[in-house]
């Protein structure tokens, strides 16, 4: 008897996470919403060579949001992780790929228009990966720290 009603479960466990594998697993990339803004995760390549990314992030209405990678000839070079509305994250690359610097940048909307300035330490590094310098930025001017 217990045979028989492990079999209905079993089946029925194999067809839910068939169904929800698609969803947990794999995104669905490059649309729009409603509006014909980007709209959740997207990836883009070069025009001239289709294999190398230039993007790959989250949009939220048109907005970028979450995290977002841009790429030089399929390398990456800038990393922003969103952590609100006004404060992002940044990471810059050089051209092998080493962190150049990283640091906060405030994004600034007034009237329709998107600008960020850095805002908070940043620390640069050289291409051994040790620091060479810390500077303190309060919204895009450099303080000094002596």
């Amino acid at each position: 008897m217990l045979a028989l009603i492990r079999i209905p479960i079993l089946f029925l466990l194999v067809n839910v996470s068939a169904d929800l594998y698609p969803q947990i697993c794999h995104h669905r990339k490059n649309h729009f919403d409603s509006d014909g803004k980007k709209h959740g995760y997207w990836v883009e390549v070069s025009k001239l060579n289709p294999e190398k990314k230039t993007f790959k992030g989250w949009y939220d209405h048109g907005n970028e949001t979450k995290r977002c990678v841009y790429y030089n000839d399929g390398i990456k070079c800038l990393k922003f992780r969103y952590v609100n509305d006004s404060l992002m994250r940044l990471k810059r690359y050089d051209p092998e790929g080493n962190l150049e610097y990283k640091g906060s940048a405030l994004l600034l909307k007034k009237n329709n228009e998107l600008r960020f300035c850095w805002d908070g330490e940043f620390v640069f590094y050289d291409s051994q990966k040790h620091i060479t310098r810390k500077v303190e930025y309060v919204l895009g001017e450099e303080q000094d720290l002596e």
